[in-house]
């Protein structure tokens, strides 16, 4: 029996050193997050990150729209290129066959 007992004991040593351990890195990690503004500093983060994506998104809004305008314009420049082009090209072929 007093091996039995020594093994336990030694089991026992482990699992509190090993307690003993991560009670020190749970220490550790909440001074961490203290140091590093915990959730109040988590809060303005994320306020800033909205406030910045919500500046992107009307920035992006604003790029589509003027791309969208330019779209158009193109559009109706090309239009009008290839009307003034084929009417060039009928009056060619009418001075051809004259």
């Amino acid at each position: 029996m007093t091996e039995r007992a020594q093994k336990i004991v030694k089991g026992g040593f482990r699992a509190t050193m090993a307690l003993i351990i991560a009670i020190i890195a749970l220490i550790f990690s909440a001074i961490s997050y203290q140091r590093t503004g915990g959730m109040v500093g988590l809060e303005g983060e994320i306020k800033a990150l909205q406030n910045k994506t919500e500046t992107l998104k009307n920035e992006t809004i604003q790029q589509v729209e003027k791309l969208e305008e330019k779209t158009k314009k193109l559009k109706q420049e090309t239009g009008e290129a290839l009307e003034k082009l084929g009417k060039t090209l009928k009056l060619e072929e009418v001075r051809k066959k004259r």
